[in-house]
């Protein structure tokens, strides 16, 4: 099982397309992304049809600009709960659960995923391990990104598929 993770696009078709291309390259099994689809640029029409693009199983998470566009074509969730490797995951956007504020159904080795801070993150609380995905568009620790998450554990890769860091679960 691979599992793509990406977050914090605010409507960056010319991402997106960057992003898809990556998408293509992993093969993955399921793509999640962690809130933020819309939010400031590019054209609504534009982002939803290139998200039809996506070949594979595919979650949307609502994130906090979201909810301005309660009108589109996309199928946001609040949250997605998968079990896969062991572990439960909980993806979310990360203004309501996150390393602080943990959801009550995980514990020790599942993982919680996230974005929402534009910077990549990870960490251990309680024993839940805690990955924020980062921004593929705006990233505030400068290097667009994505995760790939399998049973190994999460790696954080450039958008031109170069691994940036590699975390074991634990």
């Amino acid at each position: 099982m691979k599992i793509f993770v990406f977050s914090d696009l605010h409507g960056y078709a010319d991402t997106l397309n960057t992003v898809l291309q990556a998408i293509q390259r992993e093969k993955p099994n399921k793509v999640v992304f962690c809130g933020d689809l819309f939010g400031g640029w590019g054209k609504i029409d534009q982002i939803v049809s290139l998200t039809k693009k996506i070949d594979a199983i595919t979650y949307f998470v609502r994130g906090n600009n979201d909810i301005f566009y309660p009108n589109v074509d996309v199928d946001f969730e609040e949250y997605a709960v998968m079990h896969h490797f062991g572990r439960t995951l909980f993806f979310t956007h990360g203004h309501i659960y996150n390393g602080y504020k943990l959801p009550s159904f995980i514990g020790e080795g599942d993982v919680l995923v996230h974005g929402h801070t534009h910077t990549t993150h990870f960490y251990n609380v309680n024993g839940i391990n805690v990955v924020n995905v980062g921004s593929c568009a705006i990233p505030r620790d400068k290097t667009p990104c994505y995760m790939v998450l399998d049973e190994s554990g999460a790696t954080q890769k450039a958008l031109d598929g170069s691994v940036i860091l590699h975390k074991e679960w634990k």
